[in-house]
């Protein structure tokens, strides 16, 4: 290997402290830097083993940065190798960040900018954490842009088939007024093959649906975990109005997918506000987080998504769920929930959820879903509270 000449007369890689002849070939980075025959540490300084060490260290952890650079859009990678390269010469050997100022003589260990050095590897680390967190929620925009679009598909196939056995449907009536004859025997016998042929389509298709809805859920799930953090309510840590407003309309999208049941079901504590008027509001929230943790352990399965989305209110979606499996769960969560301990010890009356269950029906939308339980809710509030009630299903239009 060549060196720049210096003030020092050259000396061979070999004989550099261990971990300079390393950081003279970049860790890796395709690029042979020419360095300057000086040791890695400045005059007068202590050369022990485990300072050199340290300093290898140090190297090998700016190597991998080198060796692996991420394409980032702020940082395309052959920046942050080039970027990363001259912080591995400046730590390891003492030479400038600025590679316009290479010639000037290399610095001791003690005058490196380890500052420096530590807020460039931060902002690397922030960088690619911006960029994971944009690219997760862009698949997550994706995969929800999908299922929408296998739901209108879904949509359109019922509106086609339903038009479709309207028409034979008259078509076996008009058959049906013709006299006896081969000719009517063919075309009844064709027209039961059409309609063996669109059931056999239409059986065929709902198994793909629930195929797809059953890998998408299970992506779902995962890309939901990256997001959850922004989407959960600090004080009781169960979802927020945020989470609440986007699962709704994927709940009725999946819903039309799979076939299966799925439930609303909205809480809302009784006499919180007496709580806060007679004994403060750190009471009052202990009243909630005593609701949210009993929430927790009524509705365990991890496709119940159970979100707080007012002061006093809360909600929770189950899928795979009728009203009646609700209606027993939102029983034993006023059970429960009278067994905790009161938020303060001077509370002379106890506390209870009053509930209103929906059960999704084919004509509603997230609108019509929220005001059915809405009302189921108003109903048990009327009716004396810590009452469950439930909304009827609307008939298929």
């Amino acid at each position: 290997m060549l060196f720049r000449k210096s003030a020092k007369p050259d000396v061979p890689a070999s004989e550099l402290p261990p971990g300079a002849a390393a950081s003279a070939r970049m860790a890796g980075s395709g690029v042979r830097t020419p360095v300057r025959a000086m040791p890695s540490l400045g005059a007068g300084e202590a050369t022990d083993a485990a300072l050199l060490q340290l300093l290898d260290a140090i190297g090998g952890i700016l190597g991998a940065f080198i060796r692996h650079p991420l394409d980032l859009p702020s940082l395309p990678a052959d920046q942050s190798v080039e970027r990363f390269a001259s912080w591995q010469r400046h730590a390891m050997l003492g030479y400038p960040v600025d590679a316009k100022a290479i010639d000037q003589l290399a610095i001791g260990v003690r005058e490196r900018d380890w500052n420096g050095l530590v807020q460039a590897v931060l902002d690397q680390r922030q960088r690619e954490q911006r960029f994971v967190r944009d690219s997760v929620g862009e698949l997550q925009d994706a995969l929800w842009a999908c299922v929408e679009a296998v739901h209108n598909a879904v949509k359109l196939d019922q509106a086609t088939d339903a038009t479709t056995e309207a028409q034979m449907a008259r078509a076996r009536q008009a058959l049906q007024r013709l006299s006896p004859g081969e000719i009517k025997q063919e075309v009844l016998g064709a027209v039961a093959a059409i309609e063996q042929a669109l059931h056999t389509r239409h059986e065929q298709q709902q198994q793909q649906y629930v195929s797809l809805a059953s890998k998408l859920d299970k992506l779902g799930q995962q890309l939901e975990e990256a997001k959850r953090e922004s989407t959960t309510d600090p004080l009781t840590e169960l979802g927020n109005r945020k989470l609440f407003d986007v699962v709704m309309p994927r709940a009725i999208q999946m819903a039309s997918l799979t076939r299966q049941p799925i439930v609303l079901l909205l809480c809302d504590m009784d006499k919180l506000k007496l709580v806060n008027d007679m004994h403060g509001h750190q009471a009052g929230d202990i009243a909630l987080q005593n609701l949210a943790r009993t929430l927790k352990r009524t509705f365990l399965r991890q496709s119940d998504v159970v979100c707080r989305i007012g002061g006093d209110e809360f909600a929770v979606v189950m899928h795979n769920t009728d009203w009646k499996i609700a209606q027993t769960l939102a029983r034993r969560l006023q059970e429960q929930l009278a067994a905790m301990p009161a938020p303060h010890p001077a509370m002379e009356f106890a506390l209870g959820v009053s509930v209103g269950v929906a059960q999704l029906s084919p004509a509603d939308d997230v609108d019509s879903w929220v005001a059915r339980a809405d009302k189921a809710l108003y109903k048990a509030k009327q009716h004396g509270r810590d009452r469950v009630c439930v909304a009827e299903l609307l008939p298929e239009s």
